[in-house]
């Protein structure tokens, strides 16, 4: 398997995202839930009969992916989420900007939570 190149700390200056503005989410106690719509026509079809698929779906995130995404707002970018990331959690120095640059990711192209902007 080839290995990965290093993100450089300019790459990381580059990296700017900002959440997208379909994504509903709720925060308690600094902890955030993304509220999702379950509203396809087949799930509709099937409430009418009387199956039980709920209107709302919810995802909890951890208190390090919470954080990460409150920082997200257009203007941050993954450098500097990285350096407030390491006063808050300062155990994750070694693998800060990894983590920090595959669960932007994820949440980017697979959840659809964030946009890139730069």
């Amino acid at each position: 398997m080839a290995k990965r190149p290093e993100l450089t700390e300019e790459d990381l200056k580059h990296m700017v995202f900002q959440k997208n503005p379909e994504v509903t989410y709720k925060r308690k106690a600094g902890i955030i839930t993304i509220v999702r719509e379950q509203n396809h026509p087949i799930q509709k079809f099937f409430r009418k009969l009387h199956m039980h698929i709920p209107e709302e779906s919810y995802l909890e995130m951890d208190e390090y992916g919470s954080y990460v995404f409150t920082k997200v707002n257009g203007r941050r970018n993954a450098y500097e989420i990285g350096k407030e990331l390491a006063e808050k959690f300062p155990d994750t120095d070694k693998y800060r900007y990894t983590r920090l640059v595959l669960f932007l990711q994820q949440i980017e192209s697979v959840d659809h939570l964030i946009e890139r902007v730069s």
